[in-house]
């Protein structure tokens, strides 16, 4: 199997597979990433298998490279008209040739998500007692979402291809940890009060991360 080492100013060496491709992550006083590799090869072969499977959902779901992943299911592209997405139907009407039509297609995405996200922030953030500050849509290489110690939420632009339920997921799960920082036991039993399937939500989210990856580096819109 193929992989990529890079050495960092860390304490301990890890193993990553955030972007589909094995990264071992060495201290810069590492020398051999072997006897890591070694140690650790039924977990690499166990997330690699993980990780196909994943990939294999991209064909099952009908993806192509050709057609665009909006809210868990393709659109097929017309490159005629004016830009227009039929969110209730199945066609996008795009130029992929025209800058400018790419580029509005883009917004109309980043609109209809914040759209989706922002009344999802909005409520959870009632129900946690917490307040947030602004709320960006970004491109983000590792995360979903993220939130700052300013209280501002930034969400990963590859949330447009997500099925809806998965995007206020995600939200609850980001807006929850203006409270409370880390995965303790308080964090998800509060998760399970909202989604008492997280743990489903959690493995969808795993495998939409690779199949959206794939996805990303196939899209005609370059969507990441």
């Amino acid at each position: 199997m193929p992989y990529r080492v890079v050495r960092r100013e860390v304490k301990y060496p890890r193993l990553e597979f955030k972007t589909g491709e094995l990264l071992a992550v060495l201290p810069k006083s590492w020398k051999d990433e072997a006897p890591l590799l070694e140690k650790k090869i039924e977990w690499i072969s166990r997330k690699y298998e993980e990780i196909q499977r994943a990939l294999d959902g991209f064909k099952a779901l009908g993806g192509n490279g050709r057609d665009l992943l909006v809210f868990g299911k393709f659109f097929r592209i017309r490159e005629n008209g004016a830009v227009k997405i039929d969110f209730g139907g199945t066609t996008v009407e795009c130029n992929l040739k025209e800058r400018r039509q790419v580029k509005r297609l883009r917004t109309i995405l980043k609109e209809r998500l914040l759209s989706e996200v922002e009344p999802a922030a909005l409520e959870y953030s009632q129900k946690f007692g917490v307040n947030f500050n602004r709320i960006f849509i970004r491109k983000q290489r590792t995360k979903w979402a993220s939130c700052s110690a300013k209280g501002n939420l930034s969400f990963n632009f590859l949330l447009a291809c997500l099925p809806k339920d998965l995007i206020r997921y995600i939200v609850c799960h980001e807006v929850l940890h203006l409270k409370r920082k880390s995965h303790d036991g308080n964090f998800w039993e509060q998760i399970g009060r909202e989604f008492e399937n997280y743990r489903e939500m959690e493995k969808k989210l795993f495998e939409y991360w690779f199949l959206v990856q794939e996805y990303s580096r196939l899209s005609p819109l370059k969507i990441s």
